[in-house]
């Protein structure tokens, strides 16, 4: 056989990659000029998208208000104390600062049987810089029934808390700018319209800001409303306010049209309210600069990449086909049967791995077949002695289930299946008190009696090690304990009058139950594994140094958190390391993809899930170590934990809706509900935390009756104890505060407060 030289192999790789490099490059700007093109059609969607949210965050916060109008009206009229009409106009219209006013506006003589038109609106004053009651609306002469927005909104009002947005108007009465009017209807109970609540907004700001868009030179925006077939606004084309959109001598909405002689793109996005925003976008300017940039970049990286690789090819023939050569030649005399030959190689790289090993190797066959005489003597005696170590191990462990009955917060399962020629694997679990739980799992070294006994003592110098801390942790006199002063004092123990020189692998942690942290040691173990939002992952952190070997060992303290849901699974090499009649090993990734088909078991499933495959796998093979498992799950519970921050209420709301659309409650009970979540988060932001920032956890139970708790670790704030606004007292010699709370009272079945462990706790319930 014809033998080909790593020298020439190394060149040949070298000029095949540099062909393949060669034909790769022809496909990489084609392909790369695809993307490019691509990536800048979508950021040019995303500022559409990112700028229609910033308008629809307004618009629903408008909405909410016009609703919250007529939540307030209701609960006036449920008083009977007098009209409040005035007084909650002008004291919500102080509440939405993105409103020019807003108001609540009568039918035909629905507010007194002898007067035509009754209405009360309030608007924010720019000059007094305040909230001020506009009395012309209390006079006959404004005619409002017969006004554009009032007959629009009133045509498609059809049921409570529906909003209707008007077409955009000028204002007349007093801007004197660009409008446009929310409004919601007030029904009695026989389900007749009383009257309508409005939110006025002004859009010239906004319309201003949306035409300044413009992605490329010659491009142009466009704002209308297609279901009434308006244009709002249209900039850098000649394009009034009011025009029809069927004027225009293209479609606004299709995806490209010619103008002029110009291809152009159209990119567009309906607003919550029904407006559409485009950007038309001339085709050749959006892609010039993509073109121009792949061009270069791609001549850049492909001298660069040749170049590398001519370097590469010196160094590895320096390198790697030297030391190859040398190592060829002292491997083939310890071929032919000198154990005592050396290989010299002493470069720091693998082929230097590769030198020290073979010369290992060579020492130890050697003192092998010395040796080899000797283990058959003491086989049968080795075997008969790990057979009682097994015995004593099992009987040493915890093994009824479930282990704590009385607590909810966790399930928990370990098993250990025992080796028929070895032991030393051990697990442990037990509260160290209320809140906190040990876990362990260990691996003694070698094997039979010896390692068995040694279990014995580990395992119990473990758990005194974590009591007393416990204990001291009890006491005034004694700094808090954790894994790090537990490991410490049990690798001390174990290393005194350690003549047989034995040591454990071992995880040893402590699992705070109310917040989820895991604190732990691992020395020298197996990583653990954790589920955490649905999937398993290895926590692969650096190991330590193992118990019983060393005094005075370091070891590092790692710490993760647990959430509702996750699940935490630690084993000993017994699983990864199980064989089959082919002396393959079952190992890590085999071990994740039974895991990963688990993730919806019981701890206990999860056990026998693992087990059953390993056997499987192994097919009859037989069992060469011990297989020691430990699986936690945390409970999970439906809870959402956010910053206390203004921002997080659409996630809030997202997450509540969600549950109570499964729970069957009306869009009329979630509206109100959505109210009173509302308040008791903002009262959160603003007093709990005075809106410096914190954490607020919301968790949400029951089915007929719905319970809804709010926790936070704030300074201690009970809303409940503000006192209830006087209605009857006229609105400009109120205190201003209390109305929020006093809605959510009346809306919801019950309202709770308590403090407990240094938080707030706020409990709401309302029947479905």
């Amino acid at each position: 056989m014809k033998i080909v030289s790593i020298r020439t192999k190394i060149i040949s790789i070298v000029f095949i990659f540099l062909g393949l490099i060669s034909t790769a490059f022809i496909i990489y700007s084609i392909v790369t000029t695809a993307d490019l093109k691509k990536l800048r059609l979508d950021g040019i969607e995303r500022l559409v998208e990112y700028e229609t949210e910033k308008v629809n965050k307004v618009i629903a916060g408008l909405e909410r208000a016009a609703i919250f109008y007529v939540l307030g009206s209701n609960v006036g009229f449920e008083l009977a104390v007098g009209n409040p009409s005035e007084r909650l106009v002008l004291e919500f219209t102080k509440s939405f600062i993105f409103a020019v006013g807003g108001g609540y506006w009568y039918e035909p003589y629905a507010y007194n049987s002898n007067q035509l038109r009754a209405g009360f609106y309030a608007f924010h004053d720019k000059k007094e810089n305040s909230v001020q009651m506009d009395e012309t609306f209390f006079m006959d002469e404004y005619d409002y029934h017969n006004k554009n927005w009032y007959l629009e909104i009133k045509e498609k009002l059809e049921e409570p808390y529906q909003v209707v947005w008007t077409k955009p108007y000028v204002d007349d009465s007093g801007t004197f700018s660009l409008m446009t009017t929310a409004g919601s209807g007030i029904f009695d109970e026989e389900g007749k319209l009383v009257a309508i609540s409005t939110i006025d907004w002004e859009i010239d700001g906004i319309i201003r800001e949306l035409m300044e868009i413009r992605p490329t030179r010659n491009s142009f925006v466009l704002l209308s409303v297609p279901d009434q077939d308006y244009i709002i606004s249209g900039a850098h084309i000649n394009i009034n306010t009011g025009d029809s959109i069927k004027s225009l001598s293209f479609d606004i909405k299709a995806s490209s049209f010619t103008l002029n002689g110009i291809n152009y793109l159209t990119f567009g996005r309906y607003m919550d309210n029904g407006w559409y925003l485009t950007i038309q976008i001339p085709e050749k300017e959006i892609f010039e600069e993509v073109d121009r940039r792949n061009r270069r970049y791609s001549i850049i990286i492909a001298v660069t990449l040749i170049l590398t690789l001519l370097n590469a090819y010196l160094f590895i023939f320096k390198f790697v086909n030297k030391p190859i050569k040398r190592l060829t030649n002292d491997v083939s005399r310890i071929a032919l049967g000198n154990l005592d030959a050396k290989i010299n190689v002493k470069s720091r790289d693998e082929l230097g791995i590769l030198a020290s090993t073979f010369n290992k190797v060579t020492g130890d066959l050697k003192q092998s077949i010395e040796e080899n005489a000797k283990e058959r003597e003491e086989k049968k005696r080795i075997s008969t002695e790990l057979e009682v170590a097994n015995k004593i191990q099992c009987s040493m462990l915890p093994n009824v289930f479930p282990a704590f009955p009385d607590r909810n917060e966790i399930d928990l399962f370990a098993s250990m299946s025992a080796a028929r020629n070895v032991g030393g694997d051990f697990y442990d679990f037990f509260f160290v008190d209320r809140d906190n739980i040990a876990l362990v799992i260990a691996d003694v070294s070698g094997k039979g009696i010896p390692s068995a006994l040694y279990m014995v003592v580990a395992k119990t110098i473990i758990k005194e090690a974590c009591t007393a801390a416990a204990v001291c942790d009890a006491a005034a006199s004694c700094a808090k304990k954790n894994p790090f002063d537990v490991i410490g004092s049990v690798n001390e123990k174990l290393c005194e009058n350690n003549e047989s020189s034995m040591f454990v692998t071992a995880i040893v942690g402590i699992l705070n139950i109310p917040t989820g942290k895991f604190s732990y040691i691992n020395a020298g173990h197996n990583p653990p594994i954790v589920r955490r939002n649905g999937r398993f992952e290895y926590i692969k952190n650096e190991p330590c140094l193992v118990l019983g070997f060393m005094e005075n060992a370091k070891y590092n303290q790692y710490e993760i958190t647990l959430e509702k849901g996750d699940i935490l699974y630690m084993y000993t090499d017994g699983v990864t390391e199980a064989m089959n009649e082919k002396k393959e090993i079952f190992g890590e990734e085999k071990l994740m993809d039974t895991l990963k088909n688990c993730r919806l078991h019981s701890p206990k499933d999860i056990l026998l899930a693992v087990k059953n495959d390993v056997d499987n796998f192994s097919n009859g093979a037989e069992q060469a170590d011990d297989i020691t498992m430990l699986c936690l799950k945390m409970i999970d519970n439906k809870e959402i934990r956010i910053e206390a921050d203004i921002s997080k209420l659409d996630e809030l709301f997202k997450f509540i809706n969600t549950e109570l659309e499964k729970y069957g409650y009306s869009s009329i009970s979630i509206n109100e509900i959505n109210v009173a979540v509302e308040e008791i988060f903002v009262n959160i932001v603003k007093y709990a935390y005075d809106e410096k920032g914190g954490k607020v956890s919301v968790s949400i139970y029951g089915e007929d009756k719905t319970f809804i708790r709010f926790e936070d670790t704030g300074k201690p704030y009970n809303p409940l104890v503000q006192k209830e606004p006087n209605l009857e007292k006229d609105i400009l010699k109120r205190n201003i505060g209390g109305l929020g709370i006093y809605l959510v009272k009346r809306i919801m079945d019950t309202v709770e407060y308590w403090r407990s462990n240094g938080k707030n706790i706020l409990l709401i319930s309302k029947s479905a």
